[in-house]
């Protein structure tokens, strides 16, 4: 087949890539990535401490060191997806402009795949791809619609996070669905840990839709029951606050370097020692700078 998929540019953004795209090979892919920001990020401390974890630093910093280097760890970078896995990568900011709307009519694919990718789609494009447009959502639709589903779960106290693939309409997470899979929560863990796991239920239920598409069956969908929809946009400070109260992490550092360790090569011009230190005295800019 030949796919678009859409994610944002960010470290999770860089992990999906890495676990999707080897269940790709034998498929035509065309890779587009989001960079959008939004001011109340750099408002809210936390989401200003979030952006820094998860674009800042990796994708503003270590990647182009680690590209520069030319070495290569078990996660590529996004310059290192293009090469390892041959499939063109491009920043889009207008996904649904005429530029937009072009590089994928060009590209004609057969189906569209959405994972992270901060843009909404308008019919001139969720309608382009044969088979549809599908979105592997972080949360358990309806009720958790919106952004920052897994933040949510955890300061609901949930037991696990839904993670939803559904195919894309006209609303903002509101189309017919083909299942949720499930993350166990470990309140041990953090946000930034939970985040990462939520996305690998939904794509296992995308590949088993891709599956069956090959062979002709196209998957069953249910529509939501939108009377228990519950929409939300990014946490305030309050909503940080019951986050705290209840003894979670946005991030723990061994995890977020487990996470990074992933990137860089193996003995190679990048030491993970001064890696760590960078990220080290990153964070500890960072969180002093957004807890001031």
């Amino acid at each position: 087949m030949r796919i678009v998929l859409c994610t944002k540019r960010d470290l999770v953004g860089a992990v999906v890539l890495n676990q999707m795209l080897p269940r790709l090979a034998g498929d035509t892919v065309m890779v587009l990535l989001s960079d959008k920001t939004r001011p109340v990020e750099q408002a809210v401390p936390e989401l200003a401490e979030i952006k820094f974890l998860e674009r800042d630093l990796p994708v503003d910093t270590l990647f182009p060191l680690i590209d520069r280097t030319g070495g290569e760890g078990a996660l590529a970078t996004f310059d290192g997806v293009a090469r390892r896995f041959g499939v063109p990568v491009k920043v889009v900011h207008d996904i649904n402009g005429t530029d937009g709307e072009a590089l994928v009519r060009d590209f004609a694919p057969d189906l569209m795949v959405s994972v992270r990718f901060s843009l909404i789609f308008k019919r001139n494009l969720f309608d382009i791809p044969r088979y549809g447009t599908y979105n592997v959502h972080p949360g358990a639709l309806p009720r958790y619609a919106g952004l920052f589903a897994p933040f949510r779960c955890l300061v609901e106290g949930d037991e696990a996070i839904g993670c939803t693939l559904h195919r894309v309409d006209d609303g903002i997470d509101t189309g017919p669905v083909v299942g949720i899979g499930w993350l166990p929560v470990d309140p041990a863990r953090s946000l930034l840990w939970h985040v990462v796991g939520t996305y690998g239920p939904g794509l296992d239920l995308l590949y088993g839709v891709m599956d069956g598409l090959r062979a002709g069956r196209p998957p069953e969908l249910a529509e939501q029951d939108r009377t228990r929809r519950a929409y939300a946009s990014l946490p305030d400070a309050q909503s940080f606050a019951a986050f705290r109260s209840r003894g979670l992490r946005l991030y723990d550092p061994k995890e977020y370097m487990d996470i990074l360790n992933g990137f860089l090569p193996a003995g190679g011009a990048v030491e993970q020692a001064a890696v760590a230190g960078l990220v080290a005295e990153g964070m500890g800019a960072s969180c002093c700078c957004a807890h001031a």
